[in-house]
């Protein structure tokens, strides 16, 4: 066992401070980079805080995963059961290994109810950006039922008085909506189960007057394309935090015994000179740490893509034309868009027929291929794997394989449904 009562971690922009002295792991204190000296002085005074009048003497601490069992009044960041039962869930540490000088491993473990967490936390020393995420493991030999199970809930100052949050639709995405922080909580949920411009998966915490180049921010984003739940509160004592996971549906998660559920990871970063340093800091993390190795140095291709020029109207004299006027201009790459595959001569047919149109390409996509390669541009095409009409040979085939919730309707949006990428049939067949 190894247990350390407080990790220190630090990169060009912030320290994070966790602490690890009692039964339970939280951020003691997360901001602008501290000294060695100051460290010291600043971990005693944030262990003292004035008790609130009517409250108990001993506060719920906003711990890396909250639960109910611990007595805090905000949202759990761990909802788990058995059958209903084996719901009050208090992991104590049992083991805390600093790997290196920027990354942590803390496991807890709840040996009454038989349920084990561990928080993988990582402060990039080059981008300052923060990476965490929670694994919840079940010891128990019934299924484990999870409701819930945030990324490591992260506290957030109350002097910082506002959230910029993004909305939008197509045509208009990244709409910025700026809101005061208020005694309550702020909640965003995503049932889309994707990604989508009306519910991003992020959020920023700032000062009044924080803008580009002034001020306090932190900015946090949920690494997850799914389903998802985004939650700021402020308690009733004055205390804020942000927590974000993925939002489950009822029974989606059951875990036999020895199985492991993780949640999302979230990226976050804190900047103490405004809102650009803190969008470098998730570009330089993204460039440095997310991007494929081959893609990182590489600049990227000028394209050409065909859909506005031709639509669903595919006729070789044109894209020959096209293809050579794409080169004149300076395009590396031509993408020859939607309107290439079987039937595909409107929206409301063909999707899911990946197989060239023999109608269109008598044969085939080679000849275009190679006099696009001949103009010295790459050969691009378009696909949406996922997607399918109800009017195409896949469809009439396998009408099981979309998604749906019996016996609820099935509701197209763009003539469209989406396909189960779940099922080993739909994966085999892509």
């Amino acid at each position: 066992m190894n247990k350390l009562h407080h990790i220190t971690l630090n990169s060009p922009y912030s320290t994070l401070i966790l602490d690890c002295q009692n039964d339970t792991a939280k951020v003691l204190y997360w901001g602008k980079k501290l000294s060695k000296a100051h460290q010291a002085h600043t971990l005693k005074r944030l262990h003292t805080r004035q008790e609130a009048p009517c409250c108990a003497a001993e506060e719920a601490t906003i711990d890396l995963s909250p639960t109910d069992a611990s007595g805090f009044l905000g949202h759990s960041g761990l909802q788990v059961h058995r059958n209903g039962c084996d719901w009050t869930i208090y992991p104590i540490i049992d083991d805390v290994n600093q790997t290196d000088a920027h990354s942590v491993t803390i496991r807890a473990t709840d040996t009454h109810n038989q349920v084990q967490l561990k928080q993988d936390i990582q402060l990039d020393p080059h981008s300052g950006v923060l990476s965490a995420k929670t694994r919840v493991i079940n010891l128990g030999d019934d299924a484990l039922t999870v409701n819930y199970c945030a990324a490591p809930t992260v506290p957030v100052p109350a002097h910082l008085e506002q959230l910029l949050a993004l909305d939008g639709r197509w045509a208009q995405e990244f709409q910025m909506q700026e809101v005061d922080r208020f005694a309550g909580a702020f909640v965003r949920e995503n049932r889309c189960g994707r990604s989508s411009h009306n519910a991003f998966p992020g959020l920023i915490v700032k000062g009044k007057h924080t803008n580009e180049s002034q001020g306090e921010a932190y900015g946090f984003h949920l690494g997850w394309s799914g389903n998802h739940r985004l939650y700021s509160e402020v308690l009733s004592d004055g205390r804020g935090y942000v927590q974000m996971g993925e939002l489950l549906f009822p029974g989606e998660i059951r875990l036999a015994a020895g199985e492991h559920y993780n949640s999302p990871t979230l990226f976050s970063a804190y900047s103490s000179e405004g809102l650009s340093i803190l969008s470098q800091q998730f570009h330089r993390y993204v460039r440095s740490q997310l991007t494929e190795a081959r893609c990182r140095t590489r600049p990227r291709p000028v394209h050409y893509n065909t859909w506005e020029a031709l639509y669903f109207d595919h006729q070789s004299e044109t894209l020959s034309k096209l293809a050579k006027e794409a080169a004149d201009i300076g395009a590396e790459r031509f993408v020859l868009d939607d309107g290439w595959f079987k039937g595909r001569r409107h929206d409301r047919a063909g999707l899911g027929d990946w197989t060239v149109d023999a109608h269109i390409y008598p044969k085939g996509l080679s000849p275009l291929i190679q006099e696009v390669t001949d103009l010295g541009m790459e050969f691009g095409l378009w696909l949406e794997p996922e997607m399918v009409n109800p009017d195409s040979d896949l469809y009439r085939a396998h009408p099981d394989w979309v998604l749906g919730a019996t016996p609820g309707p099935q509701i197209l949006a763009r003539n469209q449904l989406v396909l189960n990428l779940a099922l080993e049939q739909v994966q085999c067949y892509l």
